[in-house]
C-alpha cells in the first residue's frame, strides 16, 4: 500500500514537471481546459467535413501535448518547436487517414506523428539532450517573478535529468508524462510490448527521482 502511494506521488510529480515544458508556449491565457474523447471525436468529424474552426480546436488541444513530449525527448526548445509544427501540421492534413483504434486516443495517434515527425528530422543527428539550462523563448510577463524562476529551476532540473536517461527511456517517460500516454497506447506509438514499457518506466521513474532530488534539493524538490 505505502509502496504504490510511493508510486502514485512520484508519477504526480513527474506529470507536474513535464507541464512546465510547455508553460511559455500557452501565453497569458495558459493551456485550455481539455476535452473529452467525445468532443474530440466530433471535431475529428467536423475538421474532415472542412470546419476550420474545428481544425482550430483540435491544433489548441493538442500542440501543448506534443511539444511537452518531444521537447524531453530533443535538445532545444527551437528543435522541438519545429518538430511540433511539423507534427501538427501533418496531423491536420492526414485526419482522412486516421482510423479509431480500441485502447487508442486520438491523442496517441497525433503524438505516434509527432514521435515519427522527431525521428525522421534528426536521424542524422542523434537527438540527444543537452543541458544548456537556456530560459524559456517567451516568458510569461504576467506571471509572478518568484513563481516563474522556481518554475524555470524545475524545467531546467527535469530536462538534466532526462539527458541521462537512455534514448528508448526518454522517450517512453515523454509519452507517459508528457503526452499523458498509458502503456497500451505507448505501444501502439512505438511498437513496445506495454508489459516492457511498464518495467521501463518503474526503472526510470525511480532514476528521475533520484536525480531530480539531488538537482533541486530535499525541500520540495518533487514535492
Amino acid at each position: 500500500m505505502i509502496e504504490a502511494a510511493m508510486r502514485h506521488s512520484a508519477a504526480s510529480a513527474l506529470a507536474s514537471l513535464f507541464a512546465a515544458l510547455s508553460w511559455h508556449l500557452g501565453g497569458d491565457a495558459g493551456p485550455p481546459a481539455p476535452l473529452t474523447d467525445e468532443a474530440i471525436a466530433r471535431l475529428v468529424e467536423q475538421a474532415r467535413a472542412g470546419d476550420t474552426g474545428a481544425r482550430h480546436m483540435l491544433y489548441v488541444q493538442h500542440v501543448d501535448r506534443v511539444f511537452r513530449t518531444v521537447r524531453g525527448m530533443l535538445r532545444s526548445d527551437a528543435d522541438a518547436e519545429d518538430v511540433t509544427q511539423d507534427a501538427m501540421l501533418t496531423v491536420l492534413t492526414s485526419l482522412h487517414q486516421y482510423t479509431p483504434r480500441a485502447g487508442a486516443r486520438f491523442a496517441a495517434w497525433v503524438t505516434t506523428i509527432a514521435v515519427n515527425t522527431a525521428r525522421r528530422r534528426f536521424r542524422r543527428r542523434r537527438p540527444e539532450l543537452t543541458a544548456t539550462g537556456e530560459l524559456p523563448d517567451r516568458p510569461d510577463h504576467g506571471a509572478d517573478p518568484a513563481d516563474s524562476l522556481d518554475r524555470e529551476r524545475r524545467r531546467r532540473a527535469l530536462l538534466t535529468a532526462l539527458a541521462e536517461l537512455s534514448e528508448r527511456e526518454r522517450m517512453i517517460v515523454s509519452l507517459r508524462y508528457g503526452a499523458e500516454l498509458n502503456a497500451s497506447e505507448i505501444g501502439v506509438a512505438t511498437g513496445i510490448d506495454p508489459a516492457a514499457i511498464r518495467k521501463t518506466l518503474e526503472r526510470a521513474r525511480a532514476r528521475l527521482g533520484d536525480r531530480l532530488e539531488a538537482l533541486l534539493g530535499s525541500a520540495g524538490g518533487m514535492a
